[in-house]
């Protein structure tokens, strides 16, 4: 982290749902925002946005619109020239007319260029919103502002959502992004150009297949990958054998306890109340603080 111009941007992401990813995306930026660091928490996970419960934020959420094929049916002659240069299938000519299928199509513009008689324009269509304040209330917190995306319901454009908190975000020293689960384009779109995935597992059988795909995705994506173990003690697998045969570094490991979980249940600071949590809390905020390298 040695060029200040530059956000050093941490992915927290998990191959599955409800490893604890959040629990550990919240706790690590109070952690770095205490240890004097400019943190800002941004909320990829759009489909169920969760980070706002822990912390007091004054934010006025602003709208994310997305560019949308748009036909003018009066000029169209329904020559395919669209429907061909459309990469996603996102138009078709069905009983001579022209339709655009607004769940496909990414906004990309070649439509337009395409219609040899400008009869293909586009429009404004709002996906979600994104909000941005800094966040209040916390004991010695120093600077941490949270970014929060929430995808309209019934709507399936989350990685415009996500790239447009990403941006919102702006320029801080570190960035942590509470990505989706799973490798899908969402996780993709969060992920992409981090400088460092932290993955959080469990040792159970599905949480170590997860963690498999997880780490394919960051070698595709050319990110480092570290590993959090959450629920350490709660199930048979060696996750930490795996790693190792990986040459994936596991940083921490947060026990299986029920303190943790109503702490979290009621959506306070874990690493606040539980002293088992706040050392592996540390323990990752520390190879964060280093760019990632370890000791």
């Amino acid at each position: 982290m040695s060029d200040s111009n530059k956000t050093f941007t941490v992915a927290v992401a998990s191959g599955k749902g409800g490893t604890g990813k959040t629990l550990v995306a919240a706790n690590l930026a109070v952690a770095l925002a205490r240890g004097g660091r400019d943190v800002v928490l941004v909320d990829c996970d759009v489909e169920a946005p969760n980070d706002h419960l822990f912390f007091q934020v004054e934010a006025q959420p602003r709208a994310v619109m997305v560019p949308l094929a748009q036909v003018d049916e009066d000029e169209c002659t329904a020559c395919g020239a669209c429907r061909d240069a459309c990469a996603y299938g996102a138009i078709r000519i069905l009983g001579g007319n022209t339709l655009v299928f607004p769940e496909l199509c990414h906004g990309c513009g070649a439509c337009t260029l395409a219609c040899p008689i400008s009869a293909m324009g586009e429009t404004m269509r709002r996906v979600g919103e994104v909000s941005s304040g800094r966040v209040v209330g916390v004991a010695d917190l120093g600077e941490l502002t949270l970014v929060s995306g929430s995808l309209d319901v019934g709507d399936v454009k989350a990685p415009d959502v996500i790239r447009a908190a990403r941006s919102a975000a702006g320029t801080h020293e570190i960035a942590v992004l509470d990505a989706p689960p799973g490798v899908s384009c969402a996780a993709v779109a969060s992920v992409n150009a981090a400088d460092l995935l932290l993955l959080v597992t469990e040792p159970t059988p599905f949480g170590l297949h997860d963690l498999e795909l997880a780490v394919r995705l960051g070698q595709e994506l050319g990110v480092p990958s570290a590993v959090i173990l959450n629920r350490a003690g709660s199930g048979t697998v060696d996750i930490e054998a795996w790693c190792a045969g990986e040459g994936v570094p596991v940083l921490a490991r947060i026990p299986f306890m029920r303190e943790i979980a109503e702490c979290y249940a009621d959506a306070r600071l874990v690493a606040d109340e539980v002293a088992e949590c706040a050392q592996a809390i540390e323990a990752v905020a520390d190879f964060v603080t280093r760019g990632g390298a370890v000791a």
